[in-house]
Formats: C-alpha cells, sequence, structure tokens
C-alpha cells in the first residue's frame, strides 16, 4: 500500500477519457473489467479526491462524477481534453489527463506527474509525462499546468482528429519514469489477458 499523498500546494483536478473506438477489443474498452472491476472504475479510483471528469461514454462510471461527451463525439483524444478542461473547477492549477484503460494506476503516480508538471526539470517547458522503462512517453497518463494546455490548445486550432503528440509538439515535458508498470494501458486482447493474470497472481496497485 503506497503512503497517504502529500498535500499538494496546488490544485489538481483529473481528466479520464473513456472515448476511442475500441475496434481491438470488440467492445467498449474502459467496461472490460480487470480484477472484478472495470477499468474505467480503477482509473476513477485513482483519481479520487481529486476533482474529476469524465470525457467521453459514460458507461460503468459510477454515480455523481460528471460525464460530458466531446464535440463532436469520437473527435479524439485532443478534442476530449479541449472539451473537460472548460469545465474543470477554476481554481485547478494543474490538470491530469488519464485515458480510461490504465488498470494499475495510482493515486501516487498522479502526485508525482502533478508534482514534476509544476516543478519541472532543466529545460522542461510543457508538463509532465509518464515514461516506461523503454522511453516509450504515455501522453495520456501525463499532467499539465493548466495555463501550459491551454496555451498549446490555442496552437494546434480545431482539435479534432489532432493526436496528443500534435497538442505537445515543441513542447520539453518533464519525464516522470514508471518502473513498476503503474501506466501499463490495454490496448489489445493479449494486452486485457496480461491486466487479469497481472491481477490473479500478483495483485494491483493500490
Amino acid at each position: 500500500m503506497e503512503p497517504s499523498p502529500p498535500v499538494l500546494p496546488y490544485a489538481v483536478s483529473v481528466l479520464v477519457l473513456t472515448g476511442g473506438a475500441s475496434r481491438r477489443m470488440g467492445s467498449h474498452k474502459p467496461s472490460l473489467e480487470v480484477g472484478d472491476l472495470p477499468m474505467v472504475v480503477r482509473v476513477l479510483e485513482a483519481a479520487r479526491p481529486r476533482p474529476v471528469l469524465v470525457v467521453g461514454r459514460g458507461d460503468d462510471v459510477p454515480g455523481g462524477i460528471p460525464v460530458l461527451v466531446e464535440d463532436p463525439p469520437g473527435g479524439g483524444p485532443v478534442a476530449a481534453i479541449a472539451a473537460g478542461v472548460r469545465h474543470l473547477p477554476g481554481e485547478t492549477d494543474v490538470v491530469v489527463v488519464l485515458a480510461a484503460d490504465l488498470p494499475f494506476v495510482t493515486s501516487g503516480h498522479l502526485d508525482r506527474l502533478a508534482s514534476a508538471a509544476m516543478t519541472g526539470a532543466a529545460g522542461a517547458t510543457g508538463g509532465a509525462v509518464t515514461v516506461d522503462p523503454t522511453g516509450r512517453r504515455n501522453w495520456l497518463c501525463s499532467a499539465w499546468p493548466r495555463t501550459a494546455l491551454a496555451a498549446a490548445l490555442d496552437r494546434l486550432g480545431d482539435p479534432s482528429g489532432r493526436s496528443m503528440r500534435d497538442l505537445a509538439a515543441g513542447l520539453r515535458p518533464a519525464e516522470v519514469a514508471d518502473t513498476d508498470g503503474v501506466a501499463d494501458d490495454v490496448d489489445t486482447p493479449d494486452d486485457l489477458v496480461q491486466a487479469r493474470e497481472r491481477v490473479a497472481g500478483e495483485g494491483s496497485p493500490t
């Protein structure tokens, strides 16, 4: 179990993105269960008690959590972020962006992302992104100062159909290492099998 999170000196809100066609999975991916819980529920448990907004489909989202549909529906992750950021609490300093297919993400990792986004590192100019041991950046497990995110969206223009790489182009984010697989995502049926085996064999991070 992770220690109690520190009290951060800035306000953090979380966007959980549930869009995407899930073509390879054959069904709505965030609703697929890992460890007897839909993946979207596992992600939301990591996000709470921070203010959280789901953008996309609301399937299996617990009652009381707001859900917003991006414009246009199915417009992609950047369109979802552009829609969601306008509805976050006004006092939000840091926006954490999460896909809903991260069944092992933890509250502690979100704190590390938020802290790195605000304090940065030498040469960092654009938030913080999770990086796995192979060097792969996961932009759907990232954190942004709200002002930097708004500026990036303004530079990009129409967000529909744009990628996270488009949004982050030209930025130098702080990199937050993921050595424990907390940001492992589930993109394929094989990934789902492995995630379920991981929960069954090792227990899930909390």
